[in-house]
């Protein structure tokens, strides 16, 4: 144990505290996202993250894209899903070198599609757990 660390536990204890008893904080974080430069998706299509942590979205190409998390927008409203009590949001039109960022609060599976190119297939899903 180093000279800190023994310090630290000095100090809790004397709290009557142990670093066990410590919860450790979790660092959120932020998970990146391309739409395909040449193909019509999302890289990666699916990603995995904790509540509280941000996707970064960038439209590398000089197609128009979106990220949209509204489903009165898609051709197939089955093709985006929200957890309950979540309100649709949408980045509007994204040009070239656009980026797009939300932080996910609410745990659950949300599906969403690129409004140009939902047809095409560009669908993702980003899971909060």
């Amino acid at each position: 144990m180093g000279m800190h660390r023994r310090a630290v536990s000095r100090m809790l204890a004397g709290l009557g505290l142990s670093a066990v008893a410590m919860p450790a904080l979790a660092q959120a974080k932020t998970v990146e996202v391309s739409m395909g430069r040449g193909k019509m998706v999302f890289l990666p299509a699916s990603v995995t993250i904790n509540a509280g942590d941000t996707v970064n979205w960038t439209n590398p190409a000089v197609v128009l894209h979106s990220v949209t998390f509204d489903p009165s927008m898609a051709v197939k409203p089955e093709n985006v899903a929200l957890p309950a009590g979540v309100k649709p949001f949408d980045s509007g039109d994204m040009g070239q070198d656009a980026t797009f960022s939300h932080t996910f609060t609410v745990k659950g599976t949300y599906k969403y599609i690129c409004k140009m190119h939902e047809a095409m297939g560009m669908i993702g899903t980003v899971v909060v757990t």
